[in-house]
């Protein structure tokens, strides 16, 4: 059997539309006008294409294929393609593609040797951005971990940086010998020192307690709910045990769970014993751990406020 023909005389294997959708494919939807011309298309082609709404124009020479909306990532890599070849996405919104830092807004971080102009996008001239500073994740082209980190320097303060240091060492993204390389290249950025200090502060293998009490408190005030006591001693069945969070009005509490499984799992025991120790004397416990807080916040929130809620009503009815 042939291979099938359209009404253009080429086979469906090689016509640009075919060529479109499969480079799309690969790109988040998304190509530009140098590769729609190396597939055969030309700008009255293009022209015609966008008119029939199987071309939507996002940047100047940047176009998504079919459906209009984009996601997270085609917003990612139609900025890159924006600013031009060589060009990678940087700053917060390279953090965020590796998941180690979250703090984007609404324009696109993208560092570039050349700068120009892209509207929604924020374009970081460098003089320097080395071959191995780039690379690709999920089909995007970003400064590698350690680059990023030192480009984050220009936004964030120690503290944040040292959190972001920790998230990616959990994430198995952090080399400390490798960024210590990518701030020595790096001399001469001004601030420099605050990701030196974060640096210095950091402790590989670290347990994240810290940080967990540190995101339970942001999620806390962000709700607007009354800061409790910590680390308060409370003793039942002869034994001393500290609480993570207290509120006594409540005769409620909250131990926040780290994230090392196995210490879990040998702590099993023990914190079934503690639970109904302090269930014996009439306070309640909720256990949070880390992927909860970090990733499930509404309903921890939910939680602790059922639980504020009904002893509130069983204080009004005694």
């Amino acid at each position: 059997m042939g291979r099938l023909s359209t009404a253009y005389g080429e086979s469906a294997d090689t016509h640009p539309d075919v060529r479109t959708a499969r480079l799309a494919a690969r790109q988040h939807g998304l190509v530009t006008s140098r590769q729609l011309a190396a597939v055969g298309l030309t700008r009255n082609a293009i022209r015609r294409r966008v008119a029939k709404g199987r071309l939507h124009r996002v940047h100047p020479g940047v176009y998504v294929v079919g459906n209009p909306l984009l996601t997270r990532e085609g917003r990612w890599i139609a900025a890159v393609m924006a600013a031009g070849p060589g060009a990678a996405l940087s700053h917060p919104d390279a953090a965020a593609l590796w998941d180690f830092y979250d703090g984007v807004g609404a324009r696109v971080h993208v560092t570039a040797k050349r700068r120009r102009f892209v509207e929604g996008v924020i374009v970081h001239r460098t003089r320097r951005l080395d071959p191995d500073e780039v690379t690709n994740k999920d089909g995007i082209p970003v400064t590698t971990v350690e680059r990023t980190f030192v480009d984050l320097t220009d936004q964030l303060n120690e503290d944040r940086l040292l959190r972001a240091m920790r998230e990616a060492e959990f994430k198995r993204l952090l080399d400390l010998d490798t960024l210590n390389a990518a701030v020595e290249r790096a001399h001469g950025r001004r601030k420099l020192a605050a990701l030196k200090r974060a640096i210095a502060q950091h402790r590989p293998g670290q347990v994240i307690r810290g940080e967990l009490e540190h995101r339970f408190a942001e999620l806390r005030r962000g709700a607007g709910l009354k800061e409790p006591q910590t680390n308060v001693p409370i003793k039942a069945r002869g034994r001393t045990y500290v609480l993570d969070c207290y509120w006594p009005e409540h005769r409620l509490a909250v131990e926040l769970d780290g994230r090392d499984g196995h210490a879990r799992e040998m702590a099993f025991e023990s914190d079934r014993r503690r639970d109904a120790a302090l269930n014996a004397i009439g306070l309640r416990l909720l256990r949070f751990t880390w992927q909860r807080v970090n990733y499930d916040g509404a309903e921890v929130l939910a939680d602790l406020t059922a639980a504020m809620n009904l002893s509130s009503l069983s204080r009004s009815r005694s």
